[in-house]
């Protein structure tokens, strides 16, 4: 059997060690509120839902989408074209709009917040995205893995509201 502690204050649970024992049974905190905001559980569970955990964990992750070569193949090559014209589009508008002096207006400007916020994902989120689905695994570590997530949502979030601000800024109250 295996407990499991889950805090009732967040929610998170945290893997305590393999004993014996049935049901959900009060932690020893002494407190006993009725609504779970204090304290802690401890969840046992029976060996068949523990070998079903353990072999997913055994697993290799998204081993069951694994791909072929030619599907490998067709990612990276995809990926690749996909990069390297985001690459060269999005920095073809960043040189332009700089170097000619007549698209300096808000609107162009707006576009170049863009078109950075696309070369941001290109370069810190496309290439590793693209290693993860071929390997089926996140292999650069956890720092990197925050980074790219990170960044991900934030050119989401860059790219939602620079497409507002050019819609106020057109409609020109």
């Amino acid at each position: 059997m295996a407990r499991i502690l889950a805090s009732g204050v967040n929610g998170s649970c945290l893997f305590e060690d393999l004993l014996s024992g049935k049901g959900l049974s009060r932690g020893s905190n002494g407190s006993d509120d009725s609504n779970g905001s204090a304290g802690f559980y401890l969840l046992d569970f029976d060996e068949g839902t523990l070998a079903d955990w353990r072999s997913l964990a055994d697993k290799k992750r998204y081993g069951g989408e694994s791909q072929n070569r030619s599907t490998k193949a067709l990612l990276v090559s995809a990926y690749s074209l996909i990069i390297v014209i985001s690459l060269f589009g999005n920095t073809m508008v960043c040189h332009v709009v700089i170097k000619t002096k007549r698209m300096h207006s808000a609107t162009s400007l707006f576009i170049v917040n863009l078109a950075v916020a696309d070369i941001l994902i290109t370069v810190l989120n496309t290439p590793f995205t693209l290693v993860r689905f071929v390997n089926s695994n996140w292999m650069f570590g956890r720092v990197m893995c925050h980074i790219s997530r990170f960044v991900q949502y934030c050119s989401l979030h860059v790219s939602t509201l620079t497409l507002t601000a050019i819609a106020l800024d057109r409609r020109q109250w």
